[in-house]
């Protein structure tokens, strides 16, 4: 069964559910838990110059990771995390690297929360990750 799980939080009701999925799982296999948090950027630029911009705090995303620890190491999981950075296109291909170097056996993210207009603007990432993953994955839906 699973032994060491990557698991994708995003501070959202998408995030707690992968955690609650992720503890339960971690307690009933004894999987060691690898929280990661990827803080968005943009490429923004003015005509003449930009740059590549994070859309979230520093200290944003380590919270994220922080309360996620919390929560699986008070229900008795092994876990460590880690606060990334990468454009919103290269999210999967971050989440199926970040595997890959950890031997992980198991990605579980939350589905898609884009709606209308902005799901044609922007790729999913469950979506990315279980096209490119070489390992299982668990999508998680968050109860509404």
């Amino acid at each position: 069964m699973y032994k060491n799980i990557l698991a994708a939080v995003d501070g959202t009701s998408h995030g707690a559910g992968v955690l609650d999925t992720v503890a339960s799982l971690a307690g009933l296999t004894g999987a060691a838990v690898h929280v990661i948090h990827i803080r968005p950027a943009q490429v923004i630029t003015d005509g003449i110059s930009g740059g590549v911009f994070a859309t979230e705090e520093a200290a944003e995303g380590r919270q994220v990771v922080e309360e996620a620890l919390a929560q699986l190491r008070a229900a008795g999981v092994t876990a460590e995390g880690e606060v990334d950075e990468g454009l919103r296109e290269d999210l999967a291909g971050i989440l199926v690297d970040r595997a890959e170097a950890l031997g992980s056996d198991l990605i579980a993210v939350g589905p898609g929360h884009y709606s209308g207009i902005s799901a044609l603007l922007h790729s999913s990432v469950s979506r990315g990750v279980a096209k490119s993953a070489p390992v299982s994955v668990l999508l998680v839906r968050a109860e509404a």
